[in-house]
C-alpha cells in the first residue's frame, strides 16, 4: 500500500502521542553502568576532553572496570559503540546551558537529565517508521495499531526511559529498511552504518538487510544491482571502518575493541529458551502479545514473500548468535535488552493475525488478553527501578551463581513478581509520614557522599525506593508542585490532543 499525505499527518501525531506518553513517564537517573559510561564518553565530547573517560570519573580498579579498559595513552575508554554517545553529545551542551542559568542545578544531574531525553525521542520516532512500514503491508488504522503495540505493549516502553543503545539501534534499523522500500539506497546504506558505529553487534542486521534490498527485485538489471550494491556497502563499509578505527585510537589494535574474552558456547536449544521462554528474560514472558507476530507469518509469507523473508532472516541471524552468546542476559534491565531491535519486526506479521481475529469473538477474546497482559507487563517494567527486585535476590543469594539461577530460572525469583512486590513495597513507603521522612533524608546522604553532585546522588538512592517517574524524584528533591503540575499538565495536554487528532485523522 503506497504512502499518503495523510500518513504523514498521521505519523506526526503518532509521534508526538508517543512522546508524551515516554515524557510523562521518564525517569531523571540514567540506571545502568552502561549507559553512565556512554554517558561520560558524551560529556567528555561536549566539554572538549576527546573520547576517554577521566579515571577519576571511570571508578578505576586495577587497571579496568566491567564498563572499558585502559588504552594505549594510559587513559580510560569505554567498550561500547561510539553512536549512542556521539548522538546524546548535543544534549550534553543542552544540559550544561540549563545548569549555568540555574545555578541552584548540578551539572551532572541536568546533564544526566538532558541525556535521558534522547531515548524517548528515538522510540517515539522508531514507532512512527514502524507505522510507515506498516502502511506497506496494511490499512492505515492497522498499521497505527501495530505502532502502538510496539511502543506501549512491548520492552520498547521501558527501553525509551532507559539509557541503554538498543532504541538507536532500532531507530536506524527501520530507517534503512524503509529507506530500502522508498529506493533510497545511500540513506539505507547510512542507516546501516550508523547502526554498525552503535554496536558492533548490528552487524548482524545489517548484512541480511542489504542482502535483502540487494535481492528483493528480480527483474533489477546488472549495471543497477552493481550500482545498488554500491550505493548501499559504501557507507556501511564506512561505518564498520570507523569502529575499526576507534579500536586502533583506543587500543592499537582494530579488533580489540574492550570487551575482553567473548564466548559463544551456550547449547543452541538452552540459548533459544533463555532468550524466549525463560522467567527472568523470555521474549514471549515479557511480550505475549509477540505470539501474534508468530502466527501471523506464514499468513504474510502467502501475500507478500519478500517482507516475510526479510522478517524471518533477520529474527534468525540476530536471534541464534545471541542464544549462543555467553553472556546472553544481558544484564539487569526490563525483558532481553539485547533482542529489542528484533522485537518491531517479530510485531510486523501481526496485522493479518489481528484483522481476522477481530471478527471473531474467540479471537477478540484472545486478542484482548494478550494485549491487556503486554500492556500490564511493561507498566510494571517503568514503575519501579528493576534494581530494588535484583539487589534483594543478590542478598538473598550465597554465591553469585545462585542468584544468576533464580533471577533467570525461578518464576518465584523473576523480574515479574518481583517488580510487583518491588511496586508495593514503594508505594507503602511514600504513603506513610515516616516513610517520606526516611525517603527525604536521603537527600542529605547524597549531599554528604557527592557535595559537588548531590541531586544525581540523591536520585540515584531515591530511584530504588520510590515510583520511578520523574515528578517523583522531583517532588523529593522539592521542586515547586506548580512547577510539577504545569508540566505535567503541558504532557498530558500533548498526549490528549495528539491521540484527539490521531483519531480524527483515522476516521476522515
Amino acid at each position: 500500500m503506497s504512502e499518503t499525505v495523510d500518513d504523514r499527518k498521521v505519523g506526526r501525531y503518532l509521534f508526538f502521542l508517543l512522546l508524551a506518553v515516554y515524557l510523562l513517564s521518564a525517569s531523571l537517573r540514567i540506571d545502568s553502568g552502561d549507559g553512565e559510561t556512554m554517558y561520560r564518553v558524551a560529556y567528555s565530547l561536549a566539554t572538549g576532553r576527546g573520547l576517554a573517560v577521566p579515571l577519576v570519573e571511570a571508578n578505576l580498579v586495577e587497571g579496568r572496570t566491567g564498563y572499558g579498559r585502559v588504552g594505549r595513552d594510559g587513559r580510560y575508554y569505554s567498550k561500547y559503540g561510539l553512536g549512542w554517545s556521539l548522538a546524546v553529545a548535543p544534549l550534553c551542551f543542552f544540559g550544561r546551558g540549563v545548569a549555568a542559568l540555574l545555578p541552584a542545578v548540578t551539572k551532572g544531574f541536568a546533564t544526566r537529565a538532558a541525556v535521558m531525553l534522547f531515548n524517548p525521542l528515538a522510540s517515539a520516532a522508531a514507532g512512527v517508521l514502524l507505522f510507515h512500514l506498516a502502511r506497506c503491508l496494511y490499512a492505515q488504522r492497522l498499521a497505527v495499531v501495530l505502532a502502538l503495540l510496539y511502543a506501549l505493549g512491548t520492552i520498547a516502553w521501558y527501553h525509551a526511559k532507559s539509557a541503554f543503545s538498543e532504541p538507536l539501534v532500532v531507530l536506524l534499523l527501520l530507517q534503512a529498511i524503509l529507506a530500502v522500500e522508498r529506493r533510497r539506497f545511500v540513506a539505507a546504506g547510512l542507516a546501516l552504518g550508523g547502526m554498525i558505529v552503535t554496536r558492533q553487534t548490528a552487524l548482524l542486521l545489517a548484512v541480511p538487510v542489504a542482502s535483502w534490498a540487494l535481492t528483493r527485485d528480480r527483474e533489477v538489471g546488472l549495471n543497477s544491482l552493481l550500482r545498488r550494491f554500491a550505493l548501499l556497502l559504501l557507507p556501511m563499509g564506512l561505518g564498520q571502518l570507523a569502529v575499526l578505527g576507534y579500536n586502533i585510537y583506543r587500543f592499537e589494535d582494530a579488533l580489540v575493541s574492550g570487551y575482553g574474552r567473548v564466548s559463544w558456547r551456550v547449547p543452541l536449544l538452552r540459548g533459544l529458551y533463555n532468550q524466549l521462554l525463560s522467567p527472568g528474560k523470555g521474549l514471549f514472558v515479557f511480550m505475549p502479545v509477540l505470539l501474534l507476530g508468530v502466527i501471523g507469518w506464514p499468513a504474510l509469507f502467502r501475500r507478500r514473500r519478500d517482507w516475510a523473508w526479510l522478517v524471518l532472516i533477520v529474527v534468525l541471524c540476530y536471534l541464534v548468535p545471541h542464544a549462543l552468546y555467553g553472556n546472553w542476559s544481558g544484564g539487569g534491565g526490563w525483558g532481553p535488552r539485547l533482542l529489542l531491535p528484533i522485537v518491531p519486526l517479530l510485531l510486523l506479521p501481526a496485522g493479518g493475525v489481528i484483522r481476522r481475529w477481530q471478527v471473531e469473538r474467540i479471537g477478540r477474546v484472545a486478542l484482548l488478553a494478550l494485549v491487556t497482559v503486554s500492556l500490564l507487563l511493561q507498566v510494571l517494567g517503568i514503575s519501579v527501578d528493576w534494581g530494588r527486585h535484583l539487589q534483594r535476590v543478590w542478598d538473598a543469594s550465597a554465591t553469585p551463581d545462585e542468584y544468576f539461577e533464580r533471577v533467570h530460572y525461578h518464576w518465584p525469583d523473576s523480574p515479574i513478581p518481583g517488580q510487583v512486590r518491588s511496586l508495593l513495597e514503594v508505594l507503602s513507603l511514600v504513603a506513610r509520614p515516616e516513610g517520606r521522612a526516611a525517603l527525604a533524608g536521603l537527600i542529605d546522604s547524597g549531599a554528604e557522599l557527592a557535595p559537588f553532585d548531590w541531586q544525581s546522588e540523591a536520585v540515584g538512592l531515591l530511584s530504588f525506593n520510590v515510583p520511578n517517574f520523574w515528578f517523583v524524584q522531583l517532588w523529593f528533591l522539592q521542586v515547586p508542585a506548580v512547577w510539577l503540575f504545569g508540566i505535567g499538565l503541558v504532557l498530558v495536554g500533548m498526549a490528549v490532543g495528539a491521540a484527539l487528532r490521531l483519531r480524527r485523522a483515522l476516521n476522515d
